[in-house]
């Protein structure tokens, strides 16, 4: 039976994801180097003071993803000098590789945006950001019974902990809009803000990593809260109601990362079909996860 993937198509995509992942280290180490447009990206942050940011070593996480990501690269390249196309990475690459690339032009375009204090234009483009990383993340969650327990991880870990993190960073973008359009809050204080937004954060990271049951979500949202507490003890000024909604919503958190990690002790393991016989049904989920 036909394989439901392209061999050129594959080839191409493993030189292009890493092509985009290097563009978009290279752009984030020109942000903080230069930087771009005389700003790094913290001092820009610190331009829209709010109770919501995290401590700045919460932000070494991006070294984390992108060592995360920099894995899934060198194992996507399995079989790129070959004649003969591994299926298992065939067909992730396939999957991943269009939206991992577009994640890649996302984050650089979000990058400028900020930089150059396109506030709006940058709440846009996260939204895009954290839209697409559901998409690929949803796109996984349906590949992943068909690979090996290594392939599972190098798919599952780089991407979920990637959201997790997103769904933080949306939140705490638009929060900075919220400050760029009334530094007064809208009306409410800024530890009202700073306590629902960690709450919404929560649970939201919370609905994504149990649909989508990928435990690495919350890693990344428990470490971003965590990050929010160590700033409010740091202060000059404590507010408890900021730190307790952040420790409510790691409890939140902590729960659900239990729960997918309970519940996927007792899921019912499907049949992995992706490097041995190939079956109609497998080839229809493969087209389907590529449209």
């Amino acid at each position: 039976m036909k394989a439901p993937w392209n061999k050129s198509a594959i080839k191409a995509y493993q030189i292009f994801n890493w092509v985009f992942f290097s563009a978009m280290v290279f752009v984030n180490y020109l942000a903080n180097a230069l930087p771009i447009n005389d700003k790094t990206t913290g001092q820009l942050s610190n331009q829209y003071p709010n109770l919501f940011v995290p401590a700045p070593i919460t932000f070494s996480i991006w070294g984390v993803i992108y060592l995360l990501l920099l894995w899934f690269c060198i194992k996507q390249s399995k079989s790129l000098f070959s004649r003969q196309a591994d299926p298992a990475t065939a067909e992730t690459v396939s999957v991943v590789g269009p939206r991992f690339i577009v994640t890649c032009v996302l984050n650089m375009v979000w990058i400028f945006s900020w930089h150059y204090e396109y506030i709006a234009f940058s709440v846009f483009i996260m939204v895009l950001f954290l839209a697409q990383l559901i998409n690929l993340n949803a796109r996984i969650h349906t590949l992943t019974p068909y690979l090996a327990n290594t392939s599972r991880f190098t798919v599952k870990a780089p991407f979920g902990v990637y959201l997790g993190w997103i769904c933080i960073a949306t939140v705490a973008n638009i929060t900075a809009l919220l400050v760029y359009f009334n530094p007064n809050g809208w009306g409410q204080s800024d530890v009202f803000w700073a306590s629902a937004m960690a709450l919404v954060g929560a649970i939201i990271s919370s609905y994504a990593l149990l649909k989508l049951c990928n435990a690495y979500i919350g890693l990344a949202v428990i470490w971003a809260l965590v990050g929010i507490i160590i700033a409010r003890l740091d202060a000059e000024v404590y507010h408890r109601f900021v730190v307790w909604s952040a420790v409510f919503g790691i409890m939140i958190v902590s729960a659900s990362v239990l729960a997918e990690i309970t519940g996927s002790l007792f899921r019912t393991k499907k049949v992995k079909v992706v490097g041995t016989t190939d079956t109609s049904t497998h080839t229809t989920i493969i087209s389907n996860l590529k449209s």
